[in-house]
């Protein structure tokens, strides 16, 4: 028995669904590949949101935060008016980053389309690197169900 998928299959507890566009298709009528890290943007907002961390037009409300690193790899096309799932979580969170991973599966076929993760870091007015803050560490270990995180 192979339990190696089982025990590194990372477990997302927030989801948030969308609707591909025309604008967001190319000539081949699948979506070009620059607008999947528009749908990890509305995935995470939502999962943040979510957590009671937004307020106003900051994405979260105690610091400011920069993407310092994105990723994605594609396994299978989106078409025009496909309904998506992103699966948003938490992966890590260290002195002044985080890390968020993302799954996007088709919702009706249950397909993978892609996964990725982007990491962000905290950062002062003059855009140098803070430390993460402790409530916004106790709120997503919280949901998360992570013991009590340090940096």
């Amino acid at each position: 028995m192979n339990t190696r998928n089982a025990e590194c299959t990372p477990v997302y507890n927030f989801n948030t669904e969308i609707r591909v566009r025309l604008p967001e298709t190319d000539a081949m009528g699948v979506v070009f590949h620059g607008n999947y890290f528009t749908y990890l943007e509305v995935g995470r907002v939502d999962y943040l949101t979510n957590l009671g961390l937004c307020e106003g037009n900051q994405p979260i409300s105690e610091f400011q935060n920069v993407v310092v690193s994105a990723h994605l790899d594609f396994k299978s096309p989106a078409r025009l008016n496909e309904k998506l799932i992103i699966d948003i979580r938490t992966r890590k969170i260290k002195k002044a980053s985080f890390t968020f991973e993302f799954r996007i599966r088709h919702k009706s076929e249950n397909r993978l389309v892609a996964t990725g993760y982007t990491t962000h870091c905290a950062i002062d007015d003059q855009y140098r690197p803070i430390p993460v803050s402790d409530h916004f560490r106790k709120v997503i270990a919280a949901f998360e169900g992570w013991a009590t995180q340090k940096p």
